[in-house]
């Protein structure tokens, strides 16, 4: 499971790097074409936001599997190792049972949004939506193969 994990986190966090640069370049285009050529590019606002949203939700995927996502742990550093265990496995188990709804309620606004168009690219909009779905899929996918990731001394003694 630790296997695929990794593999699922090196696909998000490439396609995060294109998506990045892909909208830094879209950015950048808009800028030269604006200012120096004066000829604005209309769509170019949009696919930015658009690729915002994909690199949000992918960049939040492979936070997770880093372990980077803020966490407040005063209460559990204070915790008894067992206790910590026992807290640190419902945490995650809440946080599974979060990603869960995330995906269904992503997958019912992507059906939603599927016939709605966006106004500059004329792309359905179930595209940019689909990227709640995606990002929490991946989530849950780290976060149940965490749940299964063999415990070394070091984390049982935190």
């Amino acid at each position: 499971m630790e296997r695929a994990s990794d593999i699922v986190h090196l696909v998000a966090k490439t396609a995060l790097i294109i998506v990045l640069s892909v909208m830094a370049l879209v950015v950048f285009l808009q800028v030269i074409f604006r200012y120096v050529l004066n000829l604005p590019l209309f769509w170019t606002e949009e696919f930015a936001r658009y690729c915002l949203v994909w690199a949000s939700l992918l960049g939040a995927a492979v936070a997770m599997k880093r372990g980077q996502h803020l966490a407040v742990t005063i209460c559990m550093d204070r915790m008894p190792p067992g206790a910590h265990r026992v807290l640190s496995v419902v945490a995650r188990l809440s946080v599974i049972v979060i990603l869960a709804v995330l995906v269904v309620g992503g997958i019912q606004l992507v059906l939603v949004t599927r016939a709605q168009i966006s106004p500059a690219l004329r792309v359905p909009m179930s595209l940019p939506y689909l990227a709640v779905p995606v990002g929490a899929v991946i989530m849950l996918f780290h976060a149940i193969a965490f749940l299964f990731r063999p415990r070394s001394r070091s984390d049982t003694d935190s």
